[in-house]
C-alpha cells in the first residue's frame, strides 16, 4: 500500500485534494518540490523515494496522474520543478524560465494513439471521430502528428479532454474513437478491446524527451543538490539494470495494476538517457526553444 503523508502547509492540503494528488510529503520553505506522475521513466525517483534516499535532501515529490496539472502546479508556487515532456514545457507561458536539469529518457513507442478502429478504416471514416486526449499536453502535438503524417487532415474530430483515470473507464464504441495515452495506462485499455495504431516509435515527426525541468534561479542556487538527485536517480535506476523484479516489486504501488512482465515490456519501450544522448535529439530540443545546454549529463 502506497504511504501517504500529512502536509504542514493547509493551503497545500486543499489544493492537493482539488487536484487530485496522489502523494504529498512534508512540505515547508526550505524543500524543494518536484511534481511527477507515474511515467515508466520516472519510476527511479519512485524507488529512491520508497528507499528512503531522499530523506537527506531538499527534494519531495509529489504523485500526480494528469499532466496538465504540472502548470497548475508550478504557476502557482506549490513546486519549483516537475518532470515532464518537452512539450509541456512548451505549453508554459515562459519556458525559458526553466531549465532542463538533466534528462532522462527518449519515449520509443510508450507514448501511443489507441483507437476502435484501424487506420484504414479510420482513413476511410465519413463521421467525425471522437479523440479523448489530455489537453495542455504532447497529446495535442502527438494527435497533430498523427493526423498530418496519415491523410486525416481533412477528417472532422471532436476533441475531449479527459484524464487518464477517466479514459480507463472507456470501452470500444460503435462510433470510431482515438485515444491517447501512454503507459502504465497503455496495458488496460489493450485488455478493454483497443488497440495501438501509432505510437512514438512509429511516428517520423514526433520526438518526445523527458526531462526535469526546474526554475532556472532555483536551479543555479541548488545546481549542487541537483547533482546529488542526479545521482541518486542513476544509483536507482542501476538497481533496476541490475535486479528489476526488485525494483518492481518496490515501485509497483504506482503503477496503475501492471504485472511485472507489464512493467518490463514498458520499460522496453523507452531509450534511457543516463549514459549517452544523441547530439542531433539535443539539436532537435534547442531549435524547440528547449534550455539545455547547462544540463546535468
Amino acid at each position: 500500500m502506497r504511504k501517504t503523508y500529512i502536509a504542514l502547509l493547509g493551503l497545500l492540503i486543499i489544493a492537493a485534494s482539488a487536484l487530485g494528488y496522489r502523494y504529498v510529503s512534508n512540505l515547508d520553505q526550505t524543500e524543494i518540490r518536484i511534481s511527477s506522475n507515474p511515467w515508466v521513466g520516472f519510476t527511479p525517483f519512485i524507488y529512491a523515494q520508497e528507499k528512503g534516499w531522499l530523506k537527506n535532501t531538499p527534494f519531495r515529490f509529489l504523485w500526480l496522474v494528469e499532466l496538465s496539472e504540472n502548470r497548475r502546479l508550478y504557476e502557482n508556487g506549490f513546486v519549483q520543478g516537475f518532470t515532464a515532456t518537452q512539450y509541456e514545457l512548451l505549453h508554459f507561458p515562459h519556458p525559458d524560465a526553466l531549465e532542463a536539469a538533466f534528462l532522462i529518457d527518449r519515449s520509443n513507442g510508450a507514448d501511443a494513439i489507441l483507437s476502435n478502429r484501424s487506420l484504414a478504416a479510420l482513413q476511410a471514416e465519413s463521421k467525425p471521430i471522437k479523440v479523448y486526449l489530455e489537453r495542455g499536453s504532447l497529446q495535442r502535438d502527438m494527435f497533430h502528428a498523427f493526423i498530418n503524417e496519415n491523410g486525416l487532415k481533412d477528417h472532422a474530430f471532436e476533441l475531449i479532454n479527459r484524464s487518464q483515470e477517466m479514459l480507463l473507464l472507456l470501452k470500444p464504441d460503435a462510433e470510431p474513437m482515438l485515444l491517447l495515452s501512454y503507459s502504465p495506462y497503455l496495458t488496460q485499455l489493450h485488455q478493454h478491446g483497443f488497440q495501438t495504431i501509432a505510437s512514438s516509435r512509429s511516428l517520423k515527426s514526433f520526438i518526445v524527451v523527458d526531462g526535469l525541468f526546474v526554475n532556472r534561479q532555483v536551479y543555479a542556487e541548488h545546481r549542487a543538490d541537483f547533482v546529488k538527485l542526479k545521482e541518486i536517480f542513476d544509483r536507482a535506476l542501476a538497481v533496476f539494470h541490475s535486479d528489476p523484479k526488485i525494483f518492481y516489486e518496490t515501485v509497483k504501488g504506482y503503477l496503475e495494476g501492471q504485472t511485472f512482465d507489464q512493467f518490463m515490456t514498458s520499460t522496453h519501450d523507452i531509450v534511457w538517457l543516463n549514459q549517452q544522448v544523441d547530439p542531433e535529439m539535443l539539436r532537435h530540443l534547442k531549435r524547440q526553444g528547449v534550455r539545455v545546454d547547462e544540463r546535468i549529463p
